[in-house]
């Protein structure tokens, strides 16, 4: 395993943990044959944190042990406290008994469960939460020969969220963009598809000041405001949440640009002359907004015209757009 941790990131169903399992498997069996560069032999750990609440995570829980059934695992269930699990270690294998990580091979499934938990649970670290996570993992890596760490796309929906479910998806998001920077690859799962997002070709330099229309774009909390500032230096940037509407003809940036699409819509105006109005008086102009077309179909009818709208608004600009990147963990690529 020439990179020491890999973060795979995608969303429910992707088969973002059929492809983890792969990478470490492959790894730990590469180290397994050739002994005389890994001495002892290596140790391949499955660190589980989904808690057994009730019938439906059982079921997963039992999926998941299928699927890794038969590799080599051997499973810790380490649902709290991964700093104070790791720290409470032998530095050798304790005579076979305790778990040793030390040159180990480990993947860890799934930094959303393991967040939640900490979140949530009585005995976890509330606020602290993504100093814990986060420091937990850096252990890991120290420690590992390999590590593969599975989290889960969560930010690409239009839903209202309640200030626990906001909080928790800006930790997590946080904690992906920390784990990101920590990584050594970065690997995004589509369809059972692995896209690998870090190492990228970095397209900034040079290209930054183009004329035209510009987009930037992903998920909620992804660091996509940061990616833009660096990316298009000396715009002053709108904000889609509270400017004017009139914004819409002069502004050279807007951040938040679904946002104000929503405030548009409510206004009683209609995406089709908003789309005209950016197109034909104001093609100079950079936006970032949240991909919000994701998850189920908003129940209010309002919030069903206001995704669909969003969607068609950015759609348009994209076919006149010079450029458009997209934000996954705070690493940006440009896909047009």
């Amino acid at each position: 395993m020439k990179k020491k941790m890999e973060l795979v990131i995608g969303g429910s169903g992707s088969g973002k943990s059929a492809y983890a399992e792969s990478v470490i498997c492959r790894a730990y069996c590469e180290a397994a044959e050739n002994p005389a560069n890994f001495l002892p032999k290596p140790e391949l750990y499955y660190i589980a944190d989904m808690m057994p609440y009730g019938a439906e995570t059982e079921k997963k829980i039992e999926n998941h042990r299928k699927m890794r059934d038969g590799k080599g695992f051997s499973t810790l269930e380490w649902y709290l406290d991964l700093p104070g699990k790791i720290a409470a270690l032998p530095v050798s294998g304790g005579g076979g008994k305790a778990p040793c990580l030390e040159g180990a091979f480990v993947l860890l499934e799934c930094v959303s469960n393991l967040t939640a938990n900490e979140m949530f649970e009585p005995q976890g670290a509330g606020e602290n939460t993504v100093e814990s996570v986060v420091r937990g993992i850096r252990m890991l890596r120290e420690k590992c020969r390999g590590l593969v760490v599975v989290t889960n796309d969560v930010f690409g929906e239009t839903g209202t969220d309640s200030p626990e479910m906001r909080l928790y998806r800006a930790n997590l998001a946080e904690i992906n963009r920390k784990l990101a920077e920590m990584a050594d690859q970065v690997t995004e799962v589509v369809c059972g598809v692995p896209v690998q997002v870090k190492p990228g070709k970095d397209e900034r330099g040079g290209q930054t000041m183009e004329e035209g229309i510009r987009l930037v774009t992903g998920g909620a909390y992804q660091g996509k405001s940061r990616y833009a500032e660096k990316l298009y230096p000396g715009i002053e940037w709108a904000d889609g949440a509270t400017c004017p509407l009139s914004e819409a003809e002069h502004c050279r940036g807007m951040k938040n640009f679904h946002l104000f699409i929503r405030r548009w819509l409510l206004s009683g105006d209609t995406k089709e002359r908003l789309l005209a109005i950016l197109l034909e008086k104001n093609g100079n102009l950079a936006v970032v907004f949240d991909e919000i077309g994701c998850g189920l179909v908003p129940v209010d009818a309002f919030e069903r015209e206001y995704r669909e709208a969003a969607g068609r608004i950015c759609t348009g600009l994209a076919r006149s757009a010079v450029r458009v990147d997209r934000v996954v963990c705070g690493i940006g690529s440009r896909i047009r």
